[in-house]
């Protein structure tokens, strides 16, 4: 999506809002069957005046928006990993938690299952051995794994810096890592690590979370590659290879989901965008679904409300669901990627993207914006646009 292209004509411009402004039908938005009501309800929660709020760089303790820089957030200690929350379940409204895990060669978590959170893995920097539901993997940068429920998952780090991503859904992995750890000011492990976990911290962190611990040791020696390039059909664990996924083109932008709702109950999915400088795209506001955004390579500026922010490589930013914002990216090769949660915002990817794109990069030449589709649909999207795009 494009300010430039996808805005240049006022009519476009007369004609969405004509539609939005009419749009009596917005509650024809339908979650994907099965999604939890008390996701739906949670997504669209947010204070009545949430767009005059003025996002600050540290966590809000609440659900507005706000942003952290990298390596910032609330910082525990655990084993030979640094624990890092950029968003806790009350940042988030009790949608989810997102934190990094950080640590040095042997560290990581041993095999555990937890009852109630969707787990989703994403390695940023460095390489492990991941156990996934009894299958052994190497998990290198840019690779991807969904972990559902009560299903049977650890890893340890193989690089002497390693930096993993770890997203929950629901709430209760903070007062886990609490148990298992300790508040630390670090941004990184102690120089000699100390990666067992003692059983007095596992016993407290079982009983205060839904985490179980497994006496099974994940095996030594390496994992097989993770290879895997396509998304499963359902709810099931599975592994993706960096820069796969179902992707598609849209302008000269390229974006991929690495999860679809439909892998994740639909109470979340998760796209991978990667593009060249752009302009700023529409100013716009979404009712029933929150969205994050991690710059992971280039540069993103956002304006968030009435806020512009900076995303370096490694920044986080939290839109709550009504909060008015829009992106650019400032340098020729920018890659982030986003959260969103509930899943119910998949079907506007769908209808602005062409599908089957079989590149693994942003294309060299823009392909057409597909407004018609959008305009068409526009009563199915959880979108609404403001009268002008951002400057």
């Amino acid at each position: 999506m494009r300010t430039q292209s996808m805005f240049s004509s006022r009519t476009i411009v007369s004609i969405l809002m004509s539609l939005w402004l009419s749009n009596a039908a917005f509650g024809q938005v339908v979650p994907l069957p099965g999604t939890s009501p008390e996701y739906l309800r949670k997504g669209s929660e947010s204070i009545a005046d949430i767009q005059k709020v003025v996002p600050e760089g540290k966590l809000p303790g609440k659900k507005i928006p706000y942003y952290v820089k990298a390596e910032e957030g609330q910082r525990y200690l655990v084993g030979g990993t640094v624990i890092n929350f950029m968003s806790r379940a009350n940042d988030s409204g009790g949608l989810f938690e997102l934190m990094t895990i950080t640590g040095g060669k042997g560290s990581g978590q041993g095999i555990h299952t937890h009852s109630k959170h969707h787990v989703a893995l994403y390695m940023m920097e460095g390489e492990a051995d991941l156990w996934l539901d009894g299958k052994h993997y190497w998990m290198n940068r840019g690779d991807f794994a969904s972990v559902p429920e009560n299903v049977a998952y650890g890893f340890r780090f193989a690089a002497h810096r390693t930096k993993m991503l770890a997203w929950y859904s629901g709430t209760g992995v903070l007062p886990m890592y609490q148990a298992l750890g300790e508040p630390t000011e670090a941004f990184v492990q102690p120089e000699v690590s100390i990666n067992e976990i003692s059983k007095e911290r596992v016993n407290k962190a079982e009983a205060v979370s839904d985490v179980k611990f497994l006496k099974q040791k994940i095996p030594e020696g390496r994992g097989n590659r993770i290879a895997n390039a396509t998304l499963p059909a359902g709810k099931v664990p599975f592994v993706l290879a960096a820069d796969e996924g179902t992707r598609f083109v849209s302008g000269s932008e390229m974006f991929a989901f690495l999860a679809k709702q439909e892998n994740t109950g639909g109470k979340f999915f998760v796209v991978m965008s990667q593009g060249t400088v752009s302009p700023m795209i529409a100013l716009h506001y979404h009712e029933l679904h929150s969205e994050t955004f991690l710059a992971l390579e280039g540069q993103v500026s956002m304006k968030v409300n009435d806020t512009v922010l900076t995303l370096n490589p490694g920044d986080f930013a939290a839109v709550p669901a009504r909060t008015i914002h829009a992106y650019k990216m400032d340098s020729p090769f920018t890659r982030f990627m986003g959260f969103l949660t509930p899943g119910v915002f998949q079907n506007f990817f769908t209808t602005i993207g062409e599908p089957d794109y079989k590149g693994h990069v942003y294309p060299q030449k823009a392909y057409p914006l597909r407004i018609d589709r959008v305009i068409k649909n526009l009563d199915k999207l959880d979108l609404h646009l403001l009268d002008k795009p951002a400057n």
